[in-house]
């Protein structure tokens, strides 16, 4: 590998790291922290090319995930805002913009891109914003996502449209041709979206293996993007298809916890790429015009966007608001500012300044949101503008049917989550159900219950289940490792969740309390309990005195069983009624897990019983000891084919 490279990311991303614990420190916006990490290294990193190349990443992946997150029902709930206020908002900045500038000796082509270049605002600063702030199911939330999704769209006809505005002209010659891979491309997507794709999601999701999954994701991602680009059609439009086919799809929420981390790194580079084009002695030099350029840019966003919302009839201190939370420049512009420079719509000069200004523009949005009161106290003294009290909310029939509150989350649709979710339905409580079993999940979306596919430990899947604005958590899954990590995600999302967790044993309580949990029922024990007290009702006793006791053994979080029993052994398949066997082995000589053939019998190992400890949670390579006892499950005939193939008349089998 490219030792060069090697210092220069290190070097980039020791350098983030310092300066963005100080933005931390001071709670300064952490994108402005990256673009003066970006800045600062201008002049010390070489490989720049390199790194510009890495951070285009960044925003294939951004859109890949907009293509996710975007849906017909979302984009219906908003639909009037989305179309009317997304193009009066773009088609007004991109006059006012043109208007200047052509007035100003610019070519009239170069003006409209600009004015297509500043049109658009930060998706990225302005939701992180609406969601700190509690504005979501306000009207200027539900406003500002509409525009937001309508520009995000936009883009990508903005990005078609570059070439012509860049004087290039249309071969009819490869008409034809273009027209073949086209409809050949949307053949071959429509096949993907409709059969292909989710088929291999399906199929990825049942081996519940994460790496053939992931990779699964990227190569969705990453193939999509090749093709279009393959074909002429950019990158980031590939990108978004990519996105929208997997949307429809019930594996779109853990997909996104998937590609998350990739996006964030990257655009992280991106953003920090964009400080490393910006020439520092140029930002200096020129420093009062680049400030006076911003002023203006964020003056006619704001006059556009309020404009936009006079025609919409919203009330002024909501347009203000809007106003103000979408007068920065966005990201996406700094990827149509590369595409001018190819097609000669800006020179060197012209893209320094833009990135400046835009760089300013985004680091100013956080502290402009912060002067709305005083902004509209003048506006008050206007005579003309009647100026509301208080920011409107929006009308109950305008919420998006997924959006719940107050409601219960459903970890595991086994025996237990079922159970649940009826108890939830008969006292009408709202609810909403996460199960990493695509078969499960297909049956029961099919029956109309609230249900999605994904991993409860990953923090993008709870918050599609709207972990924020939940009351309680019910985590029911067999996995003790799923279950701790589900825990300590749900109470760093949301303090004051009320989680309720079933674990096997009671061993395991305390270590749940300490995670977060409220509420800990262990399996193991609740049984005895249910004996105990059908026992005890035989035997005629008063039923206080039997409540009383029960009582008193669950006091101190079940301190007085506190040991594990042999009938541990068993537990995994008491959950359920079954048509599967339980068998056992013991190891006569040092070896691997998947030495055994389990997995070609499927047969499952469900635990090792090594000096008279449970182990759980191993992985298929785990190293075995002689005398462990290995226990596992599966239909009675392939166990006895396991017997007879893999060990004939070997002494090793119990029983």
């Amino acid at each position: 590998m490219d030792l060069l490279l090697l210092q220069s990311i290190s070097i980039i991303l020791i350098t983030a790291v310092v300066i963005l614990l100080i933005f931390n420190k001071l709670k300064l916006p952490s994108m402005i922290g990256l673009f003066l990490t970006g800045i600062i290294l201008g002049h010390t990193v070489i490989s720049t090319e390199i790194i510009t190349e890495i951070a285009e990443l960044g925003v294939i992946f951004l859109l890949f995930i907009i293509g996710l997150e975007f849906s017909i029902e979302k984009f219906s709930a908003i639909k009037h805002y989305a179309v009317i206020g997304g193009i009066l908002q773009v088609v007004i900045t991109t006059l006012l913009v043109t208007i200047i500038t052509f007035l100003g000796k610019m070519p009239l082509n170069e003006a409209i891109f600009l004015g297509f270049l500043i049109c658009f605002s930060s998706t990225a600063i302005v939701m992180k914003l609406i969601q700190k702030q509690q504005l979501t199911h306000t009207i200027q939330g539900r406003v500002t996502l509409g525009i937001l999704i309508f520009q995000d769209i936009a883009v990508i006809i903005v990005l078609l449209l570059t070439p012509l505005l860049g004087g290039q002209n249309i071969d009819i010659s490869t008409l034809p041709t273009t027209i073949i891979k086209l409809v050949s491309l949307s053949v071959i997507l429509v096949a993907g979206a409709l059969w292909i794709i989710p088929k291999a999601f399906h199929e990825a999701a049942r081996t519940k293996n994460r790496d053939l999954y992931m990779l699964l994701v990227l190569f969705v991602c990453l193939g999509t993007t090749f093709a279009t680009s393959y074909l002429g059609i950019s990158p980031e439009l590939g990108a978004f298809i990519a996105g929208l086919i997997i949307s429809h799809t019930e594996y779109s929420h853990q997909t996104l916890g998937y590609i998350q981390p990739f996006q964030d790194v990257f655009m992280s580079i991106f953003l920090i790429s964009i400080g490393l084009m910006i020439n520092i002695e140029y930002f200096l030099y020129n420093i009062l015009l680049i400030i006076l350029l911003a002023a203006l840019v964020l003056l006619i966003k704001f006059l556009a966007t309020f404009i936009t919302g006079r025609i919409l009839k919203l009330p002024v201190r909501t347009i203000i608001s809007i106003s103000i939370l979408l007068s920065q420049i966005g990201e996406f512009s700094f990827v149509l500012a590369g595409e001018g420079i190819k097609y000669g719509l800006l020179t060197s000069e012209m893209f320094t300044t833009f990135l400046a200004v835009s760089i300013i523009t985004m680091s100013a949005t956080p502290f402009l949101q912060k002067t709305t009161p005083k902004i509209i106290e003048l506006f008050k003294r206007i005579p003309r503008f009647q100026v509301d009290e208080e920011l409107a909310n929006i009308k109950h029939e305008e919420h998006y049917e997924e959006e719940l509150e107050d409601h219960v989350i459903i970890v595991g649709f086994g025996v237990n989550g079922k159970n649940m979710a009826r108890a939830c339905e008969h006292y009408e409580i709202p609810y909403i159900i996460v199960d990493l079993n695509p078969l499960i999940v297909e049956k029961e979306k099919s029956l109309g219950i609230p249900i999605i596919y994904g991993n409860s430990t990953n923090e993008s899947v709870l918050k599609k289940l709207k972990i924020t604005s939940a009351k309680c958590i019910v985590i029911a899954t067999n996995s003790y490792e799923s279950t701790h990590k589900t825990v300590d995600t749900a109470r760093r999302l949301n303090p004051d969740i009320h989680i309720i967790v079933r674990t096997r044993y009671v061993k395991n309580v305390d270590e749940l309390y300490e995670l977060g949990a409220d509420e800990v029922i262990p399996e193991e024990f609740e049984t005895s309990i249910l004996m105990f007290s059908k026992v005890m009702d035989h035997y005629n006793k008063d039923v206080d005195e039997i409540l009383d006791t029960i009582d008193t053994l669950r006091s101190d979080h079940y301190d007085t069983f506190r040991c594990v029993s042999p009938e541990e052994i068993t537990a995994t398949l008491n959950e359920r009624i079954t048509n599967l066997n339980v068998e056992s082995i013991y190891v006569t000589e040092r070896k691997q897990l998947d030495d055994y053939d389990f997995y070609d019998y499927d047969l499952t190992v469900t635990s090792i019983i090594r000096n008279n400890k449970t182990i759980v949670g191993f992985s298929p390579n785990a190293q075995l000891e002689v005398d462990d006892l290995i226990l596992f499950t599966g239909d009675p005939e392939n166990i006895e084919n396991f017997i007879k193939n893999v060990y004939g008349e070997k002494n090793e089998i119990l029983g």
